[in-house]
């Protein structure tokens, strides 16, 4: 049926629906904004308490390796004069001599051992150690290793030699490495080398060897003096056991391991860090991180090794 012309038209109604849709949506998206950008000022504004220490506002959205996860924790370890940073179980013993220092640590199972030491070679050609490496071989069948060879070219780093090698120890087959450098000395058939070792169970070379560096890697020995040899009236040039020590400190790269030594600079704390655990964006800028709190908070550890 036809509406007649002269009938007033029915008003329109007005569908407020996708007005009422659209305000709820930037009121949405405004709230949102407000609460991420007050989360972030509350985070900045978090104190870090004297050492890089912070608690975020939001422990779930932290994307941060901690230390905690793959490191490896060590504390530290003295014998007289020298110290180290080994894991807990791990003992030290050392013997000092008027012409060399060498310190020895080992797990509690024997499966790994580090070990530091400065000695003078006299006449090496006559005892048959007329080379850094002689004197290796020769050191570690004294020490009772059998079938002992190094495997593989010498790697030189930063002025230093590394050698890896393999031997039977106590009845069972070890791999380990040598790092080592000799300094000349006014005696052609005399010089001083600087040795840092480390082994462990051929089986868990891969799975150990960074632990077994690290150790020898982190070994001190403050000794200000290296007496004189007992057959020359004069001291071996560039004898200071702390010269020594200072140049291969200086010289010696971790990196060449995987791995990074850091430290908490409010315990002391110290841990060998898997470069996996590296964080190119951290709270407090790249680096490491370990877990401090229980509602996510991080501190920004110092790479190296804590000082003395």
């Amino acid at each position: 049926m036809s509406t007649p012309s002269n009938q007033p038209q029915p008003a329109k109604q007005t569908n407020y629906l996708p007005w009422v849709l659209g305000g709820c949506a930037v009121v949405l998206v405004l709230a949102v904004i407000i609460v991420v950008v007050a989360g972030v000022v509350i985070y900045v504004m978090a104190p870090a308490d004297g050492g890089g220490r912070r608690v975020g506002p939001f422990p779930s959205m932290q994307t941060v390796k901690p230390v905690d996860a793959h490191g490896v924790q060590t504390v530290a370890k003295n014998w007289t004069s020298c110290n180290a940073f080994a894991p807990a179980d791990w003992t030290i013993i050392g013997n000092e001599q008027r012409i060399a220092i060498g310190v020895d640590l080992a797990s509690a199972d024997q499966s790994m051992t580090a070990s530091y030491g400065v000695s003078a070679v006299a006449g090496g050609a006559y005892y048959g150690m007329a080379t850094p490496e002689d004197y290796i071989q020769t050191m570690m069948r004294n020490a009772g290793s059998s079938g002992f060879e190094f495997e593989g070219a010498a790697q030189p780093v930063e002025g230093y030699t590394l050698r890896y090698w393999r031997a039977q120890t106590g009845g069972r087959p070890v791999r380990g490495f040598a790092l080592y450098h000799a300094f000349n000395t006014d005696d052609p058939n005399t010089y001083i080398i600087t040795l840092r070792m480390g082994s462990t169970d051929a089986a868990k070379w891969e799975q150990n060897k960074n632990i077994a560096y690290d150790v020898a890697a982190s070994i001190r020995c403050t000794k200000h003096l290296f007496p004189a040899q007992e057959s020359s009236a004069r001291e071996p040039k560039g004898s200071s056991k702390d010269k020594i020590e200072e140049e291969l400190s200086t010289k010696r790269r971790e990196a060449m391991m995987g791995f990074q030594n850091v430290y908490s600079p409010t315990t002391g704390e110290h841990w060998e860090a898997s470069y996996s655990d590296y964080n190119a964006t951290g709270p407090d800028g790249p680096g490491y991180y370990r877990r401090v709190g229980s509602v996510g908070g991080y501190e920004k550890l110092n790479e190296g090794f804590p000082p003395n």
